[in-house]
């Protein structure tokens, strides 16, 4: 909502009720905020920002009902604020654990880091076609299709540099070999 201007006569009318009921409010609104002073300046003023946009409804009260009006705005005020407040304590433990680094798991690492570099080396060492197959496949997630017409050779063809790079890497690494059994692509991709 865009702000609204009061006229001269209900400012000076809103100015003389909050003359007479600033302080009361500050002293409730320190109750309500346990004595943070800065929480119950901020309960004041924002009562009286909504007294000034009721203040057609509020100036017709008399002075014992503004004063209730303007301690239950207040109260409202500071419960939606409690609120407010509540709900982001109850998922602030969600948001952290969302967004907090997972813990690197530093052996796991370095030991898939040697696998790696140790593949990189079988690889480099394979004849020709087939280490361009793998590379072309591997490096770079082309598909055999792909490989076929980069390469000038039948799919069939690329399908077998693949065969053999994987069982090569398979005997070479054991137990380490880091990949899946099958391609996921398969053989007819």
């Amino acid at each position: 909502m865009g702000e609204q201007r009061i006229c001269p006569r209900e400012a000076a009318e809103l100015e003389a009720c909050f003359a007479a009921c600033a302080q009361g409010l500050f002293g409730y609104g320190c109750a309500l905020s346990r004595g943070d002073r800065a929480l119950a300046d901020d309960l004041v003023q924002a009562a009286f920002e909504a007294a000034a946009r009721d203040w057609a409804v509020v100036r017709c009260l008399t002075e014992g009902q503004r004063r209730a009006w303007l301690r239950t705005t207040i109260a409202n005020i500071a419960v939606s604020g409690f609120r407010r407040e509540a709900a982001w304590r109850d998922r602030l433990p969600r948001i952290e654990a969302r967004y907090r680094n997972a813990e690197v798991d530093l052996p796991a690492q370095a030991f898939t880091s040697i696998v790696l570099e140790r593949c990189w080396q079988i690889l480099t060492g394979m004849p020709g076609q087939q280490h361009a197959v793998a590379a072309l496949r591997w490096q770079h997630g082309m598909k055999q299709a792909e490989i076929a017409a980069a390469l000038g050779m039948s799919e069939k063809t690329v399908s077998v540099h693949l065969t053999r790079a994987r069982r090569q890497l398979i005997a070479e690494l054991g137990p380490d070999y880091p990949f899946a059994s099958e391609d996921r692509e398969g053989p007819s991709s």
